[in-house]
């Protein structure tokens, strides 16, 4: 048993509009050229095609059929030469027609039907029969409620079931929006519970469908329709294990099986021949923001738009963005070989010069899905470079989208006009002829040394520069090393450990204190790195030390409140609190403790209180209470006293967390090590001291300050801008002799901003192909060398919803942790429970005792059980549980460690994505290139939500001007090479529209060097890319 492909709708020879060269010996070549391992029958509810049917086919195991004669299979296939096996067998499908009327309108809607074996389907017909004329067409229309159809087929057999075909086609399906409903209860009344598969179809995808929370509940199959055998498998379903109708049937049912459903391949939906609204005659195509201006309006002629599957989808889902329901399998999408081969030669998929190159692929290297799947690229490129390179856009999502409307099916495109036009002119590498006595299989053959690129050396490591190693060699007293962005701070760091374990240090009274667990674990990497004994020092954060400190000293680990616990906790404390009475707060007392002043107010009295009585901590409570011991105990600073403390990023530190750090020295600061940057200080609303060297100063008066001036991160240009949001600080010297760029761009809208960023990273992303030839596009970016900085998290989705419509991979953070999987979170929703962390009203996975074991023995009981399956249990969210769950040693441990978690740590670079992040999140990291939009008074400085949504009036509130300038100069310190600065007139946030001026902040950049653009009127997109290699034209609109 293995993975195996189904294609589970198709038509005969006896149904409109298809090929009169379908037979099932037909069909088999094609699927096994295409690598379909089952196929539906299709129609086996016309009587010729059923006759043919028992003719070529005979029963298999399983309720399958198979080819009678699988003999010279090849002679189906003009242009295929050698044997080629017969791989496929057939499952009894058919499709139906339903044109009736219900609720005052008529009804078109079209059925999938399967049966297990030649006597149910026998039976069945004879049923339709009596309703009409099932001789007509391979699809048979028939006047028969889908209600009444779907009766009549689970009477027939208890394993025989309907599946509503190409859910959303405009004219003939169960959401149409021409002729169907707005739910499946309206269509199928009391046996809609009958119902527990869903087929996409052509213009739509299971992301499209996972906008709407009622098909949850449903699989979602995806099929070819096809009408030819070429145009088997452009969408086909993945099943592992059974290879039979029963265990294909239990697997879509969500029943335990031996066969598990574990996807869909897929048509791009763009390529539908509905997928857009429009009107094909008077060639009219819009997306369905435009058609709803125009009332869907033809604005040619007058009459109404087909209304396509996008348009329809948007307007019966409840959710803004696609959710993957519990249990689901993924997709993937493809575009047929023939298509891709087309684009290359030049001309159409049917032609002769496609075959020829098409089926020499598939002697080589196996069947299509073999080629577009998972044959190496390096063995293509033996073949062909073009081919080669048109794959890897294909597996990397990389592919240019023009969608399909009213019956006119759209195209999908892996390389840009240009580079179709340069295929034409002969310009591309053309294919290296094949040896036909090579034989080159599926998994190919390993690459010559040679022909592989060449891994790259790992670069020395420089040696420190004159301050760097004055730094480093400071001391025996306090040192502090103001260390401007990208001066080396970390190296100068590493530096100063090397140079103490040289000294003879012991490392186990060496401690590296961190701001996040991501810079502590960075730490640790680095320390293994410089020297054998670095990996005996500590490297962590304030609170993991004290979380450690508590559970020593009282001899069990508290029970942690997240953030969002103890505001809830807060607020329970407090009831009389409401609003932003509630906020404010909230804020003041969290910010009065990291000051060390909590004073007795009432409200911190109540909230101390109630997590006394509740026998839970919070953040701020770790560091109170390890300060006190340190300063009342003896033996407890005698314990936790280390004779270097060396702490990173010192300017986020709050006043109490110094006094934590100078409680671990000496009174004199003796072996204290700090670097960081004051300019660089962006968390006053915790607390932290932006003045960081006058702090210090004042606890030790033999401080000893050196300041970096070499940046190796940016180039001139870069620092140069920067160097006017500061301009009477020491500027930082360029070690980079490259150019680097800055632009300003002033948009009248945020959606017209937000075009005009993609628009920019498409360009930037462009001629990274090496046979590419516009020799005029050099050093191209790659899409995780692009960042997109914000203020807050709210601007966010217009950046990326803009990005996905134009086809730019990009990723925000929160999408990247494994603890936001809703399985995963009902598993530590009852941890959590369990240990009194938090209370939930969920249903228990397991019982108590289970769940104490750990996650395998969780997996091992539960199986199958809803809302688990046991791809979930293989899954990357739940391997990572487990993984996180041993390093941690236990669910304590490992809630914990979740709590103790900050926004900053959920920052995870996917590789070869637009990062879109915070400025906050983005503190510590770098890009090539970065974009700083909505640069906007009261979003940059920000005011506060409150204001912006007019819920107070701005004198209430004033912001931090100054902290906001030094978050801004971190943005803009961010980038390597070049910075898009952008704002607009206009931008639509919370609910609310706002016309901002730009930020104060732009009139302090320096004027030289500052391209400044300002938006064309009427600009729109008119060719959607997702190949990262074509520049976005503008079009005015008509």
């Amino acid at each position: 048993m293995g993975t195996f492909l189904a294609d589970l709708h198709i038509h005969s020879r006896f149904s409109r509009a298809t090929s009169k060269n379908l037979t099932f010996r037909h069909l088999a070549a094609w699927a096994s050229v295409k690598g379909l391992d089952i196929l539906g029958t299709g129609d086996f509810t016309h009587p010729g095609w059923l006759a043919m049917l028992e003719d070529e086919l005979e029963p298999d195991e399983g309720g399958l059929f198979r080819l009678k004669q699988t003999a010279d299979l090849a002679r189906e296939l003009p242009g295929m030469e050698g044997d080629l096996p017969c791989r496929t067998k057939f499952l009894l499908s058919s499709e139906i027609s339903s044109i009736y009327k219900r609720g005052g309108r008529v009804r078109k809607v079209h059925n999938l039907v399967y049966m297990p074996d030649l006597d149910a389907a026998k039976r069945f017909n004879a049923k339709l029969a009596q309703v009409g004329n099932i001789a007509s067409d391979g699809r048979p229309i028939l006047g028969l409620d889908s209600r009444n159809l779907l009766e009549m087929v689970l009477e027939t057999h208890p394993q025989a079931y309907l599946i509503p075909a190409h859910i959303w086609t405009p004219w003939f399906s169960v959401f149409g929006s021409k002729s169907g409903f707005d739910t499946l209860e309206e269509c199928f009344g009391d046996l809609t519970s009958e119902i527990f598969a869903l087929e996409t179809g052509l213009s739509s995808d299971p992301a499209m469908n996972w906008l709407w929370s009622d098909l949850d509940a449903y699989a979602l199959v995806s099929n070819s329709d096809a009408h030819s055998g070429p145009n088997l498998g452009r969408e086909a379903n993945i099943f592992h294990g059974a290879k039979d109708y029963t265990g294909i049937f239990r697997a879509l049912k969500g029943k335990l099986s031996a066969t598990e459903f574990r996807g869909t391949l897929e048509f791009y939906p763009e390529e539908g021949k509905y997928h857009l609204d429009g009107h094909r005659k008077c060639g009219v195509v819009v997306d369905p923001r435009e058609g709803r201006r125009s009332d869907n309006i033809c604005p040619v002629c007058g009459k109404p738009l087909t209304v396509g599957v996008l348009n329809r989808v948007l307007e019966l889902a409840d959710r803004t963005t696609p959710v993957r329901p519990v249990g689901h399998p993924g997709f993937t999408s493809l575009i047929p070989l023939p298509e891709i081969v087309s684009e290359i030669v030049g001309t159409g998929p049917r032609t002769k010069k496609v075959a020829r190159m098409y089926f020499s692929l598939i002697e080589r290297f196996g069947t299509e899905m073999q080629i577009l799947r998972s044959v190496p690229v390096e063995d293509l490129k033996r073949f062909s470079s073009v081919v080669a390179e048109a794959v890897t856009r294909l597996r990397e999502d990389q592919v240019v989208r023009q969608g399909g409307f009213d019956g006119q099916y759209g195209t999908i495109k892996v390389f840009s006009r240009q580079e179709r036009e340069a295929f034409k002119r002969g310009k591309a590498m053309l294919p290296i002829p094949v040896d036909r006595q090579e034989q080159v299989h599926a998994q190919g053959a390993t690459p010559r040394s040679f022909e592989a690129d060449p891994k790259p050396r790992p670069e020395p490591i420089a040696e420190p520069n004159t301050l760097q190693q004055q730094a480093i060699e400071a001391g025996p007293g306090p040192v502090l090393v103001l260390a401007g962005p990208g001066t080396g701070k970390t190296h100068t760091l590493m530096g100063r450990v090397k140079h103490l374990l040289a000294q003879g240090e012991d490392p186990a009274t060496m401690l590296v204190v961190t701001f996040t667990r991501r810079a502590a674990q960075e730490i640790r990497n680095r320390l293994a790195l410089v020297d054998p004994r670095g990996s005996k020092m500590r490297a962590d954060t304030l609170h993991a030390m004290a979380f450690d400190f508590w559970s020593r000293k009282l001899g069990e680990a508290p029970v942690l409140l997240s953030e969002e616990g103890a505001r809830s906790l807060f607020a329970t404390a407090n009831p009389d609190l409401s609003g932003q009475s509630l906020k404010r707060a909230w804020e003041s007392m969290n910010r009065d403790r990291e000051l060390g002043r909590a004073g007795d107010s009432a409200y911190y009295l109540n909230y101390t209180g109630q997590k006394s009585a509740w026998n839970l901590v919070d953040y701020t409570d770790l560091l109170e209470f390890w300060l006190e011991q340190l300063r009342t105990e003896t033996d407890a600073h005698d314990a936790d006293r280390y004779a270097h403390v060396l702490v990173d990023e010192v300017q986020d530190l709050s006043p109490l967390q110094m006094a934590l750090i100078s409680a671990l020295v000496d009174k004199q600061g003796t072996g204290f090590f700090a670097i960081g940057d004051p300019n660089q200080s962006i968390y006053g609303f915790r607390g932290a001291v932006a003045d960081v060297q006058s702090h210090l100063k004042a606890l030790w008066p033999d401080l000893v300050t050196v300041s970096l001036e070499k940046n190796y991160r940016s180039t001139r240009q870069v620092l140069d801008l920067a160097q006017g949001v500061f301009p009477h600080a020491a500027g930082l010297s360029a070690v980079r002799q490259d150019m680097g760029s800055a632009v300003l761009f002033q948009a009248g809208t945020a959606a017209q901003e937000a075009a005009w960023m993609g628009g920019k990273i498409l360009s930037l992303v462009g001629g990274t192909a090496h046979w590419q030839a516009d020799a005029g596009e050099q050093g191209g970016l790659g899409p995780g060398d692009i960042a997109v900085l914000v203020r807050f998290k709210a601007l966010i989705p217009l950046y990326r919803n803009m990005f996905d419509k134009m086809g730019i991979p990009c990723a925000a953070p929160e999408a990247e942790a494994f603890f936001r999987d809703p399985r995963v979170e009902r598993i530590l929703a009852q941890a959590g429970a369990v240990f009194g962390i938090m209370t939930t009203d969920m249903e228990q996975v397991c019982p108590d005792d289970i769940l104490a074991r750990g996650p395998e023995h969780i997996a091992r009981y539960v199986g199958d059980r809803p809302p688990f399956d046991r791809m979930f249990w293989s899954s990357t969210p739940f391997k990572k549980l487990v993984a996180s769950y041993h390093q941690h040693g236990s669910w304590a441990g490992l809630l914990n460690h979740l709590s103790l978690e900050s926004e900053l740590e959920e920052i995870r670079l996917a590789a070869q994505k637009v990062q879109i992040m915070t400025l906050h999140g983005a503190k510590g990291l770098e890009f090539e290139a970065v974009f700083l939009p909505a640069l906007e008074e009261g979003i940059l400085p920000f005011v506060g939500t409150d204001i912006l949504t007019g819920k107070v009036q701005s004198l209430e509130i004033r912001s931090d001007v100054d902290e906001e300038r030094r978050l801004f100069y971190v943005g803009l310190t961010r980038a390597k090479q070049r910075v898009y600065l952008s704002h607009s007139r206009e931008r639509k946030i919370f609910g609310h529209t706002l016309r901002g001026k730009p930020t104060r902040f732009l009139r302090d950049l320096p004027a030289h060097g500052l391209s400044v653009r300002s938006a064309r009127a009427h600009v729109r997109v008119q060719e959607k890319s997702l190949t990262m290699l074509e520049k976005m034209r503008p079009h005015k609109m008509s």
